[in-house]
């Protein structure tokens, strides 16, 4: 007696749920609907619930970190706010299949937009009449901020210039690729280092032409993170076709088993790319991929030794951190 009654309930509760589930999908759909027809309303109230899952996709799907999920979800948003795409969605799958897919679609155009900017490198003159290249006072490209995040860094640097000068020049100096020093400081580094105004400003000049190189092996890095994942989808894409065709396929043996053999070799494949990803991001989220000045650099110019160097960075980022 229990259990029939058990079962009934289970039943029931069941009947409730996916009747539920039909209700949400019909709400979706009409929303989705009134989206394509360029509803003000509509396209509010879908922003409204779906914001959240469009800043987290690319934080979950390509490992980007909230200051590259923010400009990502302004992206995605401008081009989701006239309401034109909506019209792709027919109903033939469930709604976030079909949301994710468009996401997917635009964070890959995103990421291919990002890699246009470039850096401007201009040809000086040097005290000898020598030819070198020198990037004018413009920071990495990737790191030009907007909004909020200019704020932030205006604050960043506010705080920054509040330490010492001795602290404060050793930090620009480890990040000089990011930063530029005042004339304050420069003239501070040449007092310190007992070297010419100008020579202090060529020394500084290598060091940033030396350090765009390895930028460049940073951004070629990224780029292979983002080519391995493209990888992926396009090795998932084939296994998926291949599964689609054997399911179809039921009289030619041997074309299901040459089809067994192929997916085999896609498992491996993706499972090979996902591991050189995985590597590379390892790598990113350890600072790798950051333009960091040596310490024997730093030393150098400062007349200091190398060791002292990490023990001013911990204190200065110990400082920064509490302020």
């Amino acid at each position: 007696m229990i259990t029939v009654k058990t079962m009934e309930l289970k039943t029931e509760l069941e009947t409730e749920k996916n009747t539920s589930e039909q209700e949400d999908d019909s709400k979706i759909i009409h929303l989705v609907n009134r989206c394509s027809e360029g509803d003000s309303e509509a396209l509010k109230e879908f922003f409204s619930i779906y914001s959240t899952d469009m800043y987290n996709f690319p934080i979950k799907v390509f490992h980007l970190d909230e200051d590259a999920a923010s400009d990502f979800f302004l992206y995605a948003y401008e081009r989701l706010s006239n309401g034109k795409r909506f019209k792709s969605f027919q109903g033939r799958s469930a709604f976030r299949t079909w949301f994710y897919t468009v996401l997917r679609n635009l964070l890959i155009d995103w990421l291919r937009t990002v890699r246009e900017i470039k850096t401007v490198n201009v040809t000086k003159i040097d005290d000898n009449g020598n030819e070198y290249k020198l990037i004018e006072n413009t920071p990495d490209p990737r790191s030009i901020l907007s909004g909020d995040d200019k704020q932030e860094f205006k604050q960043f640097i506010s705080r920054l210039n509040q330490l010492s000068m001795e602290m404060r020049v050793i930090f620009k100096l480890s990040f000089i690729y990011y930063l530029d020093l005042s004339q304050e400081e420069i003239v501070y580094l040449a007092e310190k280092s007992m070297r010419p105004h100008t020579e202090v400003i060529s020394f500084l000049t290598h060091l940033k032409n030396k350090l765009s190189e390895k930028e460049m092996k940073n951004i070629d890095y990224e780029d292979k993170i983002t080519s391995l994942f493209l990888s992926i989808m396009e090795l998932k894409s084939k296994k998926t076709k291949l599964l689609d065709g054997k399911k179809k396929s039921t009289e030619n043996v041997l074309l299901v088993s040459a089809d067994d053999i192929e997916i085999e070799k896609l498992d491996r494949a993706i499972e090979k790319k996902y591991q050189q990803r995985e590597k590379l991001l390892e790598k990113m989220k350890k600072g790798h991929f950051i333009s960091r000045t040596p310490y024997k650099y730093v030393a150098e110019i400062l007349n200091i030794p190398e060791g002292s160097i990490s023990v001013h960075m911990m204190r200065v980022t110990e400082k920064l951190l509490k302020s």
